[in-house]
């Protein structure tokens, strides 16, 4: 098969893989998040808690199954699809003897990351012990570190994305067009950030459960940050994607090709982000509803790396590499193996918690005390820490993740992907 760009016709279809695999791993797999909502807006309405009340009773061999959103949509996407693509980056890096021999210090440092979340929780009580502190003052940190995380979560997404269509506007020749690529970036941005904009500051904020940001609290009279800047927000969107559109028909009545694969990638991630951050219920489930379609592209990327780069070179050098990409079961099931150990499922929910009551008992016998704190039950800290310490992995996998596919930067990315 040719894989050669070609730049002739209207509207260029030059693809990264192929238009099969394209359309379903790439641009394709923000179906499944829309999936996800149509599974929330059908059985979600009219439950007092969308996330663990059962919206249907499952009888199996006498025993009652109740099906929750959550076990449906969040435990799904979180076992089966999120924690196995962190895994992904292990097997792409940590496996490979050339990421060793050029980025040792990169990986190496990704582990401190494993250090941060428990530092944000324990700092407040670690400062309590020389300067006075409230006790509401203590689970500051905790609550600044889960803003930042869910926040690097969602420019991970977004980075992603736009990782993607980069590679599709170098495969069809629109990449050194300065004026495409100033629109392309300003629209992609205004268009994946504004709706988290309309959602953080809308009226139904608070019913979601996130961390209070303040937004909604008055600051002039009665007019908050949020009762002037949501209308903005909502005027902002529709006039950004219009003023997209009418850029992408100007440039085509004048005779400028335009590049397909892009414009399709925009579709599928523009709709999706909008229609989740507006909606007060699907905001219970954004997290998996905006990243399941990022999860299968970053498979399928891995996969095709690792197939490429693994089996082509030595046997000797990439042998522990070659295992993990041995075949789909076999990559599959090692994904899954790292859930269930390390990251999630029955034994690490139990780590968590020995952990939790350890530390507990740790602090407030301890540095909780002489931080004046009184009781456990004002803080719970252990629990926070042992939450953060295990979100360690997915920062390891956010922070290693921008380093490895920079493809002006590292050729040998871009060889291997195609």
């Amino acid at each position: 098969m040719d894989r050669r760009p070609s730049n002739r016709g209207a509207v260029r279809w030059n693809w990264i893989h192929g238009g099969g695999t394209d359309l379903a791993w790439y641009i394709g797999s923000a179906v499944f998040g829309w999936l996800y909502i149509a599974l929330v807006l059908l059985f979600g309405r009219g439950l007092d808690n969308p996330m663990s009340d059962p919206f249907y009773e499952l009888e199996l061999g006498g025993f009652t199954l109740g099906l929750t959103l959550g076990l449906v949509v969040v435990a799904s996407w979180a076992f089966l699809i999120d924690a196995p693509h962190v895994w992904a980056t292990l097997a792409r890096t940590w496996l490979d003897p050339d990421e060793w021999a050029s980025r040792r210090g990169t990986l190496l440092a990704s582990i401190a990351l494993f250090a941060l979340g428990p530092a944000a929780v324990f700092g407040p009580y670690l400062l309590g012990m020389v300067v006075p502190l409230a006790p509401t003052t203590m689970a500051l940190g905790s609550s600044v570190f889960f803003v930042f995380f869910r926040l690097w979560a969602y420019y991970h997404v977004v980075r992603q994305h736009w990782g993607f269509l980069v590679l599709y506007k170098r495969r069809n020749n629109d990449w050194d067009d300065v004026l495409e690529n100033r629109v392309d970036s300003w629209f992609f941005n205004a268009a994946l950030y504004l709706p988290l904009l309309v959602f953080a500051t809308a009226p139904w904020y608070a019913q979601t459960g996130m961390p209070a940001l303040g937004l909604q609290t008055p600051v002039l009279g009665t007019y908050s940050i949020a009762a002037v800047a949501h209308p903005l927000m909502v005027v902002a969107y529709p006039a950004t994607i219009l003023a997209f559109v009418w850029f992408q028909a100007h440039q085509y009545r004048h005779g400028r090709p335009r590049n397909g694969p892009k414009l399709l990638l925009l579709l599928s991630i523009v709709a999706l982000h909008f229609a989740v951050f507006v909606h007060p219920l699907l905001a219970l489930f954004v997290v998996p509803i905006v990243t399941v379609g990022h999860n299968l592209q970053y498979h399928r990327l891995v996969w095709s790396y690792g197939r490429n780069k693994y089996f082509r070179g030595s046997e000797t050098i990439f042998r522990y590499a070659r295992v993990a990409f041995h075949s789909v079961p076999v990559y599959l099931g090692l994904g899954l193996v790292f859930t269930f150990v390390c990251y999630q499922g029955p034994w690490v929910e139990l780590a968590r918690r020995e952990l939790a009551h350890a530390l507990d008992a740790w602090v407030f016998q301890g540095v909780g005390m002489l931080a004046g704190v009184v009781s456990p039950e004002s803080s719970g800290v252990g629990a926070r820490v042992a939450a953060t310490l295990f979100l360690g992995w997915a920062m390891q996998h956010y922070y290693l993740d921008s380093k490895i596919w920079r493809v002006r930067r590292d050729p040998s990315v871009e060889e291997n992907i195609y």
